[in-house]
């Protein structure tokens, strides 16, 4: 299930960006949110990458005392192109030393498909601008039309930082297209229609459940019965999600390449998401027929009153928006199967003793924390079904001023925790 989540993360993150307007005071400063140098408003960088962009600019200005900010964002509307955009959050923030003005802004703005990298006043003789173009050019753009936006953006970080540091730019040429578009295409599509077909006959193995009389006991689909030993979602529908997420993936990876428009990209996978959350909703067994396990005739949902058939315990529940309940009527046996999914935030409030989702989280403060000292908080779980209780003290950690905890003195006006720089607007740019 994580990979499959993971997938979809991935996705979402490429899917095409809102179209609202960006402020340079709403873009966060990486030096002030967590001292580091990459700010990723767009999501597109993952966080390996980002660990080594901070490393690698970490090295550099220990070295050279040079600053660069990596900056995405999803547009640049409102401003007169992105490189007013660029040049202004760069002297918004006073990228580079104040008096050296040795700072670097490489910005990537997702919806005008563009990278600009501004340049400091005081890099005009080791970092020129036609090396700047070079490096956009030969190291970041190839990959960039690729899809790879961490691969190009760690490229040309890499070869801005050996220039500073008096290393040459290597003269790599651009990424190899050799590879025949419309087999890889081809390749696509036959794969996306094989793993959905794999996925659909997956999903008409059915799901058995018991049927009783009154439909009292409940079966969970998300974690293991304490009574019969079963868990029902990760056997029977994530591998069906597995599928389905895949093979949608492979589908809009084809129409983005066969059209080049990134919409066809997000079709598929969009289409995926809902059909696997509306039918997650509405039946909680999404993809596969549920039959009785007595005479292995079909079971149907019935969803109306059946608060009628739960126990108290499980009204509770279902009352307070902590699970889901489904009711499945055996029309042969005359019998019920209730199954529930918990909520991802409420699977903690089980009660150890009568095994509902009814407990109740307080907490009392015994001790305010300071500066100097620790606090102490009680934390009281309680069930108003079967009267447990328990309680424990837990530690509240010493506070901490992280506003004053900056790396960087300097004031260039506005949101500035960089060393106070400056760029009159020397760089390059370029589009994908």
């Amino acid at each position: 299930m994580p990979k499959v989540w993971a997938a979809v993360l991935l996705v979402v993150s490429l899917l095409p960006q809102p179209a609202w307007a960006i402020t340079l005071e709403q873009v966060p400063n990486p030096r002030r949110q967590y001292g580091g140098w990459v700010s990723d408003t767009a999501n597109i960088l993952s966080s390996s990458t980002e660990n080594e962009l901070n490393r690698l600019i970490t090295q550099l200005e220990q070295r050279t005392s040079a600053e660069m900010a990596v900056v995405t964002v999803p547009n640049t509307q409102g401003y007169a192109t992105p490189k007013d955009f660029t040049t202004q959050l760069f002297n918004y923030w006073g990228i580079g030393k104040a008096g050296q003005n040795n700072g670097v802004l490489f910005l990537i703005s997702v919806g005008d498909r563009r990278v600009e990298i501004e340049t400091g006043r005081g890099l005009v003789a080791i970092l020129p601008d036609s090396r700047v173009q070079q490096i956009i050019d030969q190291q970041i753009l190839p990959r960039f039309r690729n899809g790879d936006f961490d691969g190009g953006t760690l490229a040309g970080v890499r070869q801005l930082t050996s220039v500073l540091q008096g290393q040459p730019v290597a003269n790599v040429p651009a990424v190899a297209q050799g590879i025949d578009s419309s087999l890889v295409e081809g390749i696509l599509l036959l794969l996306g229609i094989i793993i959905l077909g794999l996925g659909w006959q997956r999903s008409r193995m059915p799901v058995s459940l018991r049927a009783e009389r009154g439909g009292r006991q409940v079966l969970s689909l998300t974690r293991r019965d304490p009574r019969t030993g079963a868990v029902l979602s990760s056997v029977q529908s994530d591998p069906i999600r597995l599928f389905l997420y895949s093979g949608s993936l492979c589908l809009g990876v084809f129409l983005g390449l066969s059209s080049g428009n990134w919409l066809g990209f997000a079709l598929p996978v969009v289409a995926a998401m809902a059909t696997d959350g509306t039918l997650s909703r509405k039946r909680g067994i999404p993809f596969q027929p549920v039959v009785c396990q007595a005479c292995g005739r079909p079971m149907r949902l019935i969803q109306p009153q059946l608060d009628k058939y739960l126990p108290q315990e499980h009204r509770l529940a279902r009352s307070r928006g902590r699970a889901r309940y489904y009711g499945w009527f055996c029309p042969t046996c005359q019998g019920i199967a209730v199954v529930v999914r918990e909520g991802t935030l409420s699977r903690h409030l089980y009660c150890p003793r009568c095994q509902a989702l009814t407990l109740d989280l307080t907490t009392q403060v015994l001790r305010e924390a300071t500066y100097s000292s620790s606090g102490l908080k009680l934390e009281i779980l309680s069930c108003p079904i079967c009267g447990y209780r328990s309680e424990r003290e837990v530690v509240i950690p010493e506070l901490s001023d992280t506003d004053t905890d900056s790396d960087f003195g300097g004031d260039s006006g506005g949101d500035s925790d960089f060393g106070g720089g400056s760029s009159g607007g020397g760089g390059a740019g370029g589009s994908w």
